[in-house]
């Protein structure tokens, strides 16, 4: 739905503005006042149903986000459906949010956001290598958040030892976006962690030193 005039657009950009600011019971106010006069708009809806699960009041955020659902424009659906994977996982249902997150991807396959959610939920489950999969795809997706897609995938990769590869996806998420400083902690971390490796690895192949101040190579283990 699309809605045009300057008081629309004026209650719009406050509706905006104060969602923007992390303000949820203003946003939610200010979303319910827009609603009692635009009642079909989707974004509007999606925007409610956010501020709500902030709130934790989150049946009344389930109501809001399936109006968004029903309202929202087909371009637009894997937002309201992603937000939904996020009210499902917040209360415990992982299997619903997946559900949830995969409904988003269909409805917007080329957008890297529905794939980071997806990703994010299979690792904190545990499913590395699934989320692993899902993370590279959404790396190279044409559309959307590819910093936190690469930082996600680093995220993923760290958590599996693999953290030569992690770096890689920390140092291309922080080209995309200097000043993720997400992205730049998980750097940090793994690079301290590969430099403690190479030094233990170093120590462990260095030869012994003899009583007579001399060298000699490790003896074989016994056959």
């Amino acid at each position: 739905m699309r809605v045009a005039g300057s008081m629309f657009d004026a209650r719009w950009d406050r509706l905006r503005s104060a969602d923007k600011a992390n303000l949820p019971a203003l946003t939610a106010a200010r979303a319910r006042r827009l609603l009692d006069d635009f009642p079909e708009f989707g974004q509007v809806w999606k925007i409610l149903g956010s501020a709500l699960i902030d709130l934790a009041r989150y049946e009344e955020a389930e109501a809001a986000l399936l109006r968004a659902i029903a309202f929202c424009p087909l371009g637009r659906l894997w937002v309201p459906r992603s937000e939904m994977g996020r009210l499902r996982a917040l209360r415990g249902d992982h299997e619903a949010a997946e559900f949830w997150y995969r409904q988003a991807i269909e409805a917007a396959p080329e957008r890297a956001e529905p794939r980071v959610d997806l990703g994010g939920l299979l690792a904190r489950s545990g499913r590395l290598d699934e989320a692993e999969a899902v993370l590279y795809a959404a790396v190279w997706c044409r559309e959307g958040c590819h910093d936190e897609a690469w930082l996600n995938l680093g995220l993923v990769l760290r958590a599996l030892d693999r953290i030569d590869q992690a770096v890689e996806s920390f140092e291309t998420a922080l080209k995309l976006n200097p000043r993720h400083r997400g992205a730049r902690r998980a750097l940090r971390d793994v690079r301290q962690a590969l430099r403690l490796s190479r030094r233990k690895t170093r120590k462990a192949a260095a030869p012994f030193e003899t009583e007579s101040g001399g060298t000699r190579e490790p003896e074989a283990a016994a056959a």
